[in-house]
């Protein structure tokens, strides 16, 4: 890790910190445990994946679109464009940052509905959230580009969130089978919800669906990565401009 990328890092902390962003964070994942805590015990893997699911939404495309928005309003991207920090190591530093949050948030949440978790279980399930906390960050920043408000932010997101959350229909077994391939394999949220599944029971799911999962979230961050450096690269230019 360069020193410029540990700075952005620990700006990234202590900006989330003030803006009571591990606040919500706790009050959140405390209602979640909450819910769990209400299931009956013999509630199938897929209600327990499904809030899981929930957060790479909350901590990361909604926490990056807000400090984002925050940003702006505060001048600090124009003070990033003129430094000689690289939007990449700003945009690692969030990844990092947002993807630990909701690790830590999500684990938590393992522990509750699973007291005491197998440590093969906590394995999986830090694995899998290393990828799907990448993608909900990376989508945040996809997203907000280009709003001008929360409530822009917000209207651009009701429709990508519908689109991610059609999987859903697969992860309850409504569609199966050569359909649900047809109708989601090319999305974000088919293979998020499988990788989930996986973590928090592996036999749920075949070997096909394992392999699908991580090259298609793998695939997603390589691409999302790079068309947020495009995009924040041009926007910070005419910010500098």
């Amino acid at each position: 890790m360069s020193a410029t990328l540990k700075r952005l890092v620990l700006w990234d902390v202590q900006l989330q910190a003030r803006e009571n962003i591990y606040m919500f964070t706790m009050l959140t994942t405390l209602a979640f445990a909450i819910f769990l805590k209400l299931l009956p015990s013999e509630a199938p893997p897929t209600i327990f994946t499904l809030v899981l699911f929930f957060d790479p939404a909350i901590v990361g495309a909604s926490f990056v679109g807000s400090i984002v928005l925050m940003e702006r309003s505060q001048n600090t991207l124009s003070a990033l464009a003129v430094s000689p920090a690289p939007v990449r190591d700003y945009v690692l530093a969030k990844i990092i940052t947002l993807t630990l949050l909701a690790i830590v948030g999500s684990l938590f949440l393992v522990a509750a509905a699973f007291w005491v978790p197998p440590a093969d279980m906590v394995l999986r399930f830090t694995l899998v959230l290393v990828f799907t906390g990448a993608i909900g960050v990376l989508g945040g920043f996809l997203i907000v580009a280009g709003a001008n408000s929360m409530n822009h932010f917000i209207a651009r997101a009701i429709p990508v969130t519908f689109v991610l959350f059609l999987p859903l229909l697969s992860h309850f077994g409504v569609v199966t089978g050569f359909w649900q391939w047809l109708l989601f394999a090319i999305n974000p949220g088919h293979a998020m919800l499988r990788a989930m599944l996986w973590a928090a029971e592996p036999t749920a799911v075949s070997t096909a669906d394992i392999v699908y999962a991580f090259a298609y979230m793998t695939l997603m961050i390589v691409i999302f990565y790079r068309w947020t450096v495009r995009v924040y690269t041009s926007e910070l230019s005419r910010v500098a401009d």
